[in-house]
């Protein structure tokens, strides 16, 4: 009776440590995995990286070009400004570059020569072929700069007052000249069009003499 009680009452201790035991291995097993694939990623990292540096230094030794661009002067244009969009101290032109790009004088009178050359030369054969969206678009395309950069070149004239004050309202008959072309055009008048655009062309030469 006293053996098989101790047998009765040792096997299932031994059966309960057996349990203990199992899931603890278990759980390191998984824990040595996780370390294992941990470590050949790390390594997968570093043989990466240190491939596309050795591609790099190969290709600089062929002698492969390297493009490089000094983009100094475009800082100058305000181009750091749109950063600042949040700095409430400065007005929303200012923030967005506009006003450095309209004070350049240089790319001022480019435009200006664009739009008066699109004016000049674009305008009449799509009147004359009744084109009247292809017209309208690049009109308004155009003026809608020109307005802005007719102000600065009167700004920035040298000339006296008198005369900054006569090249604007030359500017403000130019603007309604052109007013009234758009108005023809919309209304697909294609003799009134054609006046309508000769006095415009005409207003814009007044204009630029008068700023020249």
């Amino acid at each position: 009776m006293n053996a098989l009680a101790m047998q009765s009452t040792v096997t299932p201790r031994f059966a309960v440590a057996e349990k203990a035991v199992r899931p603890t291995g278990s759980r390191g097993g998984r824990a040595c995995l996780v370390v294992r694939a941990a470590a050949q990623e790390s390594r997968r990292q570093v043989l990466s990286g240190l491939v596309a540096s050795v591609v790099s230094l190969t290709a600089l030794k062929a002698g492969a070009a390297v493009d490089l661009q000094d983009e100094r002067q475009v800082r100058q244009r305000g181009f750091d400004l749109i950063y600042e969009a949040r700095d409430l101290d400065l007005d929303q032109s200012t923030r967005d570059g506009l006003t450095q790009y309209r004070k350049n004088i240089d790319s001022t009178k480019a435009r200006v020569k664009e739009a008066e050359n699109i004016i000049d030369n674009k305008l009449e054969p799509f009147i004359k072929k009744k084109y009247w969206t292809e017209a309208r678009e690049d009109l308004r395309n155009q003026v809608g700069n020109l307005r802005f950069d007719l102000n600065t070149l009167i700004e920035s004239s040298s000339k006296s007052k008198a005369d900054k004050k006569a090249a604007t309202q030359l500017k403000k008959d130019f603007l309604i000249k052109v007013e009234e072309f758009d108005y023809f055009i919309r209304k697909k008048d294609q003799a009134k069009a054609e006046t309508g655009l000769a006095e415009a062309k005409s207003a814009l030469d007044k204009v630029l003499s008068a700023v020249a």
